[in-house]
């Protein structure tokens, strides 16, 4: 008796993909990862599944993600936030995100936004996953987010960020340290 041979779909191998470039920007802090699908759609449709909470500041994009199943809800309770950091407005609210519990660290928000890699402000990263320091630049972040990140994190609490620039990616987990050069 023969058996079929389940080979995966396009969306397999699309969602497949886009989580290994996010599993390895988290491992690499900093390092930028080439997503084979751009957008923070292809992001989420990787990540998120009806047992998933988001929240979004865009309409469009949030119409978009809900096609996942995951649950549309408040920013303060939102397990998977995207957001625009650009902007001093938009960060009072960001500092409601979950940043875990010393019982529960893992109760925490995931942050994604779109910046752009390469140009901008420099950051100096240390931490777990970086040989030494990496010195990076980042635009279209509000300076005052890096502030407010600092603030927050309290290893093991804290926000893992993902930063996408079109077709490209960079994590930084709540592990590492950013000095604003």
């Amino acid at each position: 008796m023969s058996q079929a041979l389940l080979l995966p779909t396009a969306e397999d191998m699309r969602t497949n993909a886009t989580f290994d470039a996010l599993m390895w920007a988290l491992a690499r802090p900093g390092r930028v990862q080439p997503l084979p699908f751009p957008g923070l759609l292809a992001l989420a449709e990787s990540l998120l599944d009806r047992e998933c909470s988001f929240y979004c500041s865009n309409e469009a994009l949030k119409a978009d993600i809900a096609r996942t199943g995951a649950n549309a809800v408040a920013l303060n309770e939102a397990e998977y936030v995207f957001a625009s950091v650009g902007n001093q407005a938009d960060l009072f609210a960001l500092s409601t995100m979950l940043s875990g519990n010393l019982l529960y660290p893992d109760a925490s928000a995931t942050i994604f936004a779109e910046t752009q890699i390469g140009s901008g402000t420099g950051l100096r990263l240390t931490g777990p996953g970086i040989n030494g320091a990496l010195d990076i630049a980042i635009g279209g972040v509000h300076p005052d987010f890096w502030a407010l990140r600092a603030e927050i994190i309290r290893y093991p609490l804290g926000w893992d960020i993902y930063l996408a620039d079109g077709a490209s990616l960079i994590g930084i987990p709540r592990s590492t340290k950013i000095e604003v050069l």
